[in-house]
């Protein structure tokens, strides 16, 4: 394929009947063929050439993941122009930010409110129908069938990097960057019996298309003739789940911590006899997993057992996902192996991959049936992964990009001598699988020498069904310590029984009897780390950290500097032995992000917890 339109253009002709894209037209389920989905998109590549797009110009695209999303991006390819994705969450600095930086004269957006964002009403195109302006319906316009000229080499898209510092900057991915992921993952599919994606597969999105991971799955499915349904919104993500009956999915690795935590949770205050059901179905699928990856055959007895657990409880957690859910695609941040063990063993395998929007953006992925957990898989055919002498991660192929748009100096300090410096550090087992250990800029180095994970020692924190968010601090300190922002209904439950309704958040937050509470909790979390790595103190924060303040990137990142600034007379206070309130706001200030995946999270959770109790 010489560029990316031809993805679509080519399933179009194989399969014109088939569906492309089921959505939620307000009243019922409507589906979209491939051949409707085309002609649709040249429709709409029409009507921006109309309005005077040019081959090399840069389109902005500003909307939550819908069909039209796919559209727009299509339309804008098949002008030979650029799409420059801009996430909904970004704020109107980053916005202007990447208007001016990317020189866009048009922004596709959902709704008048993200028109009004970008400041310049009179080059924006609005999705929502009962806008005045310019609609997106109304670019549509018939004529002679659109032949996109781009080739391999030729720019496809800027997608700026969210960033944990500064202003995001913009990682170009041309057409060939694109294309060999989506070929390189076909051909793993296609070799792997177990996760082929053909025209019965049935997808369920609801990630953001923002993000290079989500955008490239579809290019995947696209490319496979698979149906691509959008959830209707992330609060009815379980109805939607047991309605559609996805095949695949992709998702955060962070939805299915906190199902698992909040499963977890319920059958804690299960009856002793429904508790030691439950937990000799985890034991059993975990003791199969352990057999299967090293290759042995699983004892007839076990084996056994444990499809006698599947249908008393495992049955019960994928009737709550639709029953046909074969795999998940997970990305974006680590899984804990434990989590992936735990689905795996309920026969739902979640095949955690490895890569940056740099690299367009897999650059390893673990393969069914028995996913090696604890690590990120091996990488793609075409994909070469080396570790430098400090533990970085270099990647070099043909998915990887050629720079940042206009930065020479940072193309210059992370491209060099043909390979990638992702930033993060790793190794290398020796049969070629990929364990990432953390970020080369956040390795904690206490004051007595010993080197520090933190991401390793979160992960362990927010397993507890107590922890929503955690930041593992102590670079330079003599030991690590920890905020945390508690489960809102968890503690909820805390100040109900220990009779703390009367307390008002300031003083609830450096109550005594909480402090001792949740450090219990922090100490059962990380009991199978390092004791130099085990928080010492701990701080309690008042809201969750958003987006909104600033203290998230659109993809959940930490910004590590604005949090240590914003609190730091609370992290002062964890070294001096104290603990000091730093807000009024428990439950609110969540930025639209962190708001949808809890919604994710709870709907989901709900729905597995109902079917796990009801028989």
């Amino acid at each position: 394929m010489l560029n990316l339109t031809e993805i679509l253009r080519r399933s179009a002709a194989t399969w014109p009947a088939q569906t492309a894209q089921r959505y939620w037209d307000g009243t019922q389920w409507r589906d979209r063929s491939y051949r409707q989905l085309w002609e649709l998109v040249q429709d709409t590549a029409r009507g921006l050439k109309a309005l005077g797009v040019q081959p090399g110009d840069c389109v902005g695209l500003m909307a939550h993941t819908r069909p039209e999303w796919v559209v727009a991006d299509y339309a804008i390819l098949c002008l030979d122009a650029v799409t420059v994705p801009i996430y909904p969450s970004a704020t109107p600095g980053q916005v202007a930010h990447i208007m001016e930086d990317a020189g866009l004269e048009w922004v596709i957006v959902e709704t008048p409110s993200l028109a009004e964002k970008t400041g310049h009403l009179n080059r924006c195109i609005v999705m929502d129908s009962r806008f005045e302006g310019r609609t997106f319906a109304s670019l549509r316009s018939a004529g002679p069938e659109l032949t996109p000229q781009n080739g391999r080499d030729d720019l496809a898209t800027l997608v700026y990097t969210s960033g944990t510092t500064g202003l995001p900057k913009g990682a170009m991915l041309t057409h060939g960057n694109l294309l060999s992921n989506v070929e390189s993952v076909v051909r793993i599919s296609d070799g792997e019996p177990a996760m082929r994606i053909a025209t019965d597969d049935l997808a369920l999105s609801f990630l953001p298309l923002s993000h290079i991971l989500e955008r490239t799955g579809h290019n995947v499915l696209l490319h496979q003739g698979a149906t691509i349904a959008y959830a209707r919104s992330t609060d009815t993500l379980a109805e939607d789940l047991a309605e559609l009956k996805p095949t695949l999915m992709i998702a955060v690795p962070r939805v299915f911590e906190k199902i698992y935590a909040r499963i977890v949770s319920q059958v804690n205050g299960y009856s002793a006899a429904k508790r030691y059901l439950f937990q000799r179905a985890v034991e059993a699928g975990q003791k199969r997993y352990q057999f299967l990856s090293r290759g042995e055959p699983v004892p007839m007895v076990l084996e056994r057992g444990a499809d006698w657990y599947d249908r008393l409880v495992f049955k019960k957690v994928r009737q709550a996902v639709g029953g046909r859910l074969r795999y998940v695609i997970a990305g974006g941040a680590p899984l804990v192996p434990e989590i992936g063990r735990f689905f795996f063993a309920a026969g739902i395998p979640v095949l955690e991959g490895y890569g940056l929007t740099e690299t367009a953006p897999v650059l390893s992925v673990n393969l069914p049936p028995v996913p090696r957990y604890g690590t990120v898989g091996r990488p793609l055919p075409g994909v070469d992964v080396a570790i430098a002498d400090d533990g970085e991660i270099l990647a070099h192929g043909p998915n990887v990009s050629a720079g940042y748009w206009n930065l020479p100096e940072a193309t210059a300090e992370s491209f060099q001598d043909g390979w990638f410096h992702t930033g993060d550090v790793g190794e290398l087992t020796t049969d070629g699988f990929l364990r990432v250990t953390g970020r080369k800029k956040y390795i904690i180095v206490l004051s007595t020498g010993k080197n520090v994970a933190p991401e390793a020692v979160e992960q362990k924190l927010i397993l507890s069904p107590l922890i929503e968010q955690a930041v593992v601090l102590g670079n330079g300190r003599k030991f690590v310590s920890a905020l945390l922002y508690l489960d809102p209904a968890q503690l909820q439950q805390w100040i109900e029984r220990n009779g703390k309704q009367a307390l008002g958040t300031p003083i609830l937050l450096k109550d005594p009897d909480l402090i001792a509470y949740v450090m219990g909790e922090v100490e059962r979390a990380t009991r199978d780390l390092a004791p130099f790595e085990r928080p010492k103190r701990i701080g309690l924060l008042p809201r969750a950290l958003s987006e909104e303040a600033g203290e998230l990137t659109p993809s959940l990142k930490v910004k590590l500097a604005v949090v240590e600034h914003r609190y730091r007379g609370l992290i002062d206070s964890m070294y001096e032995g104290g603990q000091v309130p730093v807000g009024k706001d428990l439950a609110g200030g969540m930025s639209a992000v962190m708001r949808t995946l809890l919604a994710v999270i709870a709907g989901v959770a709900l729905a597995i917890i109902v079917r796990l109790v009801t028989r």
